[in-house]
């Protein structure tokens, strides 16, 4: 029977694209990631697919099993939206330095739209990944200010620096856990108070705190 959710589970699966590399070689497999870059050119359509600090490029072009209805409507698709893709993973000539995954690429079979992303988005990708201060890299391109990445967090998030972060920050986590947690340790989750209310004006829970209003977080 079919999940209690919105769709089924489909039934394929997913390579994380960090873990592409050249032992998948000529080995067609399924990938979920987000579009980064997307440009067309004749008959194929490059893409760069993004999923967490990890990128592979992935080339469609039109042949015996597809087509090039099939290339063009590719070329639409909006960047930041998520898709699932069909692929043979291809060694290339040279490494692709604008991709993580430098010596492989996806030759695509399959395209299908898991998540469309709205065309025009208030924050891209590649002017958030850029320093605040154009005079530091030298490159005469738009940059992403504090207010504008604050009012567009979720985007901004995914940047590479964002994610290293918290990886970092989820890592230092982790090893304190660990190391507490070895010598014996119970983690425990105590209440929180806060000087004001922050709840958006539901119904809160008030105590006195020296002689002033506190309440539980």
């Amino acid at each position: 029977m079919p999940l209690i959710q919105s769709k089924e589970k489909i039934d394929r699966e997913l390579v994380s694209v960090r873990d592409i590399n050249e032992k998948l070689a000529k080995q067609t497999i399924w990938v979920r990631g987000r579009i980064h870059t997307s440009r067309g050119k004749g008959k194929q359509c490059f893409l760069v697919i993004r999923h967490q600090s990890a990128t592979i490029q992935a080339v469609i072009c039109v042949n015996e099993n597809v087509s090039k209805p099939m290339v063009k409507f590719v070329t639409t698709i909006s960047k930041e939206s998520v898709v699932d893709i069909e692929g043979e993973v291809s060694l290339t000539p040279s490494p692709i330095e604008s991709c993580t995954q430098k010596d492989v690429e996806l030759q695509v079979k399959k395209v299908f739209v898991v998540s469309s992303a709205e065309p025009r988005l208030p924050l891209l990708i590649e002017d958030a990944m850029r320093p605040d201060d154009p005079a530091n890299d030298g490159i005469q391109a738009p940059h992403a200010n504090q207010e504008t990445r604050l009012d567009n967090r979720v985007i901004d998030l995914r940047t590479p620096a964002n994610q290293a972060i918290y990886r970092v920050e989820a890592g230092v986590c982790k090893l304190f856990r660990d190391t507490l947690d070895a010598k014996g340790f119970v983690e425990i989750h105590t209440p929180k108070i806060i000087s004001a209310a922050s709840e958006g004006g539901a119904n809160v829970f008030q105590v006195s705190y020296f002689k002033s209003n506190a309440y539980l977080a």
